[in-house]
């Protein structure tokens, strides 16, 4: 996801046109789909001529560890480190489903913002979430280095709910081979490491994970709420390739409230709005979905 700044005429005497191609590398081309054509008018003046721009000969492509935020913010220190591992892998239920630090995510019974708000202290314990709901709990203002690893044959756009971050750092991360296929069969992704010490690093709230490759990216924790961290391919995150960050609970319950009719339309659906993930008071946990154990096979 990019943003551009255009500088726009000082006139209105033309109109122009624009055309745009957009193309991911990640799945074949498929015409209609990829790479997919966007054109419209820039409109100066109703009825105004058409004027007819040169299209460039030659495109620079550039990735995004070689930009740089036009904030100029410089890279963030660091005050914890958290490390993910992406992935896919046969469960007992018979299911193929997507990972992070090999927990699948399954909802609570209970939005996590409301655990939060009504756990009291407790709201710091990241079990009484639900263990499929996979959360961790941050401290606030605290600087944050997440390590996302990418062993998998497949690039992973990951994206952060409730922050901007920094991308500091890629590098290597050995793939392993999905079950049945052939280790030379393998791709070998780039050796090569890019880090920006010193520098000012991109910022993004999305990032693309290449397959066997890691990413670095730093925030600081000064939004409170519980925010998720997934794989913004629609079938992966549905697959359980998602997370929660919940952040600095105790300045969320002294800040924020969950409006009454938000409260009444939960009840009308028989979602309770207090207790942890099950709905439950402390730490009963009863009601919460069973979760799939892992199957004894490699990821995919």
């Amino acid at each position: 996801r990019y943003s551009v700044l255009v500088t726009a005429c000082d006139d209105d005497q033309f109109n122009f046109n624009y055309d745009v191609t957009m193309y991911a590398g990640f799945i074949p081309e498929i015409p209609g789909l990829n790479p997919r054509h966007y054109k419209g008018l820039v409109e100066y003046k109703k009825n105004a001529p058409l004027k007819k721009v040169a299209e460039p000969k030659s495109l620079v492509w550039a990735e995004d560890l070689d930009l740089s935020a036009f904030s100029g913010q410089k890279e963030l220190p660091v005050d914890r480190h958290i490390d993910l591992t992406l992935g896919g892998s046969p469960f007992s239920n018979g299911q193929v489903l997507d990972i992070i630090n090999n927990i699948t995510y399954i909802e609570p019974k209970i939005p996590t913002l409301y655990s939060a708000l009504s756990l009291g202290e407790l709201a710091f314990n990241e079990s009484l979430y639900g263990p499929q709901t996979h959360a961790v709990v941050l401290n606030h203002m605290e600087y944050i280095e997440v390590t996302l690893r990418n062993p998998n044959t497949l690039p992973h756009p990951i994206h952060l709910h409730g922050h901007v971050f920094q991308v500091v750092s890629s590098g290597p991360e050995e793939i392993i081979a999905p079950a049945g296929v052939s280790e030379v069969d393998v791709p070998r992704p780039s050796k090569s490491i890019k880090s920006y010490t010193g520098r000012v690093p991109v910022s993004r709230d999305t990032v693309v994970v290449p397959p066997g490759r890691y990413i670095k990216i730093r925030f600081r924790a000064d939004n409170p709420g519980a925010w998720l961290l997934h794989c913004h391919m629609d079938i992966h995150m549905g697959m359980g390739m998602v997370m929660t960050f919940v952040e600095a609970p105790d300045v969320l319950q002294k800040t924020q409230r969950i409006p009454q009719q938000m409260k009444e339309f939960c009840h009308k659906l028989n979602i309770a709005t207090e207790g942890n993930g099950a709905g439950k008071h402390a730490f009963d946990l009863s009601g919460l979905p069973k979760p799939p154990k892992m199957a004894n096979s490699p990821p995919k």
